[in-house]
């Protein structure tokens, strides 16, 4: 079977789990016998045999916030990369097409084309509406209005299967697009479990150059429904209250800045830092000295990152929404919070921190959950659905 994957990103030009997402399923997928090709955007100097990179002209994979002119170009980009790919499609027998990010493969045409919709417009909208104001947040919000639906729309009208990787999407997608339920699968996201380390907690942080005390850690996207001023202001609270911490939240994104202004104004700076995106390398090396990974999104289809920690042995502290946070059995296999609560994530921390029996056996159930969700069998699942369709 010959498999097409169209995504925006993909490594190493990562800009969120999309890419991760992607390149993990393409590996899990080859590993059975399925022949993949790439298209996606990025440097086409750093193309290969199986993927294809073609260079953007805007800010469609920028991991920062840009100049508005960058961003007006994102719909020219997306035409220039629907050409593209409908050129090799056109030049090559691919039996599935599959669509990993609806925005630049809606109008991508093929008889037995697949999408992946992660998450919505809808989804990002309420999240943005309901967190602090900032410019990145209203480009965002236009972004979504008039482009977002459209291509999630088109997506929907084109493809044979939509494949939704939580119930809470296919739900969205059901209520608010008026997708057909039946046209719908959920196939969920995937672990590429590590092997177990022998380095400890010490030695990670040494290799790190962090302090010998606990560490808090966060990795995402720094946009609105990720919510990562929660974790800022909890750490706030842990300071008023003299618990002597580290935290850590690496990534970037459009509201980096505004997160660092408000750590300077908590007089945070000797606590909180922002190293900004980091290699997988020093991902996992994060991971291991951590004694609590945080996750404060309000909305996720499901954070690989989250899994990524559990999978290291690290204790998870996570605001409870649907997704992979939904299966969390509170005070067994890690910690929940409500959206948005710092008081109450700053009180969940402290109490993990404090309770060294709970950080062991969370560390030990948090492995186990994760060991759940291993990309052999989301790849099984998936193949299963490109036979039915070819």
């Amino acid at each position: 079977m010959r498999v097409l994957f169209v995504t925006r990103e993909y490594p190493p030009f990562e800009v969120g789990g999309v890419a991760r997402h992607t390149f993990n399923l393409v590996k899990h997928l080859k590993e059975l016998g399925v022949e993949c090709r790439v298209v996606s955007f990025g440097d086409p100097a750093a193309s290969s045999r199986d993927v294809s990179f073609v260079r953007p002209r805007s800010s469609i994979i920028s991991r920062s916030d840009r100049p508005i002119y960058d961003d007006a170009g994102i719909p020219l980009d997306i035409a220039r990369f629907t050409a593209s790919v409908d050129r090799l499609i056109s030049e090559v027998n691919f039996d599935i097409v599959h669509v990993e990010e609806p925005y630049v493969g809606s109008f991508v045409s093929h008889p037995r084309k697949v999408t992946t919709i992660h998450d919505t417009s809808y989804g990002e909208l309420r999240s943005i509406l309901r967190g602090p104001a900032s410019v990145a947040g209203l480009k965002r919000v236009i972004f979504y209005i008039y482009l977002g639906f459209l291509f999630e729309r088109v997506s929907a009208k084109t493809s044979r299967v939509i494949i939704a990787p939580f119930a809470h999407v296919k739900e969205e997608l059901v209520s608010k697009y008026g997708v057909d339920r039946r046209r719908i699968r959920v196939i969920g996201n995937g672990i590429e479990l590590p092997p177990q380390s022998s380095i400890t907690k010490a030695e990670a942080k040494c290799e790190l150059g962090l302090p010998e005390k606990p560490l808090i850690f966060s990795a995402s996207q720094h946009v609105a429904r990720k919510r990562l001023e929660t974790l800022v202001v909890a750490a706030k609270r842990l300071k008023d209250a003299g618990v002597d911490c580290q935290v850590v939240i690496a990534g970037d994104g459009p509201l980096r800045g505004q997160l660092e202004k408000m750590a300077e104004g908590y007089n945070l700076l000797d606590m909180v830092s922002f190293p900004g995106w980091v290699t997988q390398d020093v991902l996992d090396l994060f991971y291991r000295a951590s004694d609590v990974f945080v996750v404060t999104s309000e909305y996720e289809a499901g954070p690989i990152s989250m899994l990524e920690a559990m999978s290291n042995g690290t204790t998870v502290v996570s605001s409870r929404i649907d997704g992979f946070a939904s299966y969390i059995r509170d005070g067994v296999d890690g910690m929940l919070f409500p959206v948005g609560d710092s008081g109450a994530l700053a009180s969940s921390l402290s109490r993990a921190l404090s309770d060294k029996e709970f950080l062991t056996g969370s560390s030990a159930m948090g492995r186990s959950f994760a060991e759940r969700f291993d990309w052999d069998r989301v790849a099984a699942q998936t193949l299963s659905l490109y036979e039915e369709i070819a």
